[in-house]
């Protein structure tokens, strides 16, 4: 891909610039919220019922779809997952496996990187206050 561009006078810079130009700035991001000591899991269990009775937004974009993984979704085993697809991008939200902890991976698509990074946060800062309650 390098020498094919450079040949063409292009950076592989300037042809990131300009697809995201054309599609779109895409961040993908891991947050881990800690619930520790033995009332951790009750929280966490907690936390993962309120989710699952649904949200209808997340920062500025509307839930288009939601999927629940509990019942077994596309071939995959039944599985304590939820993914909120909006109309920016997605939210899943896992318990983790092996730890006393929530994982959100947050996905947002956006004009440009500082755009996605603003919405990125405000996600992050509106799932921070659930994770509180």
């Amino acid at each position: 891909m390098f020498a094919f561009y450079k040949t063409r006078g292009i950076s592989l810079i300037d042809k990131l610039d300009e697809l995201f130009s054309l599609y779109g700035y895409c961040l993908n991001t891991l947050h881990s919220f800690e619930f520790p000591g033995s009332s951790g899991m009750a929280k966490m269990q907690e936390i993962m019922a309120d989710f699952h009775k649904g949200i209808d937004s997340i920062g500025r974009n509307n839930v288009i779809r939601t999927e629940d993984y509990s019942v077994g979704l596309n071939g995959l085993p039944k599985s304590d997952v939820l993914k909120y697809y909006t109309d920016h991008g997605s939210v899943v939200v896992r318990p983790s496996g092996t730890e006393p902890k929530l994982k959100i991976y947050i996905s947002v698509t956006a004009d440009n990187k500082e755009s996605a990074m603003s919405e990125e946060q405000r996600i992050v800062g509106e799932l921070s206050e659930k994770m509180k309650r």
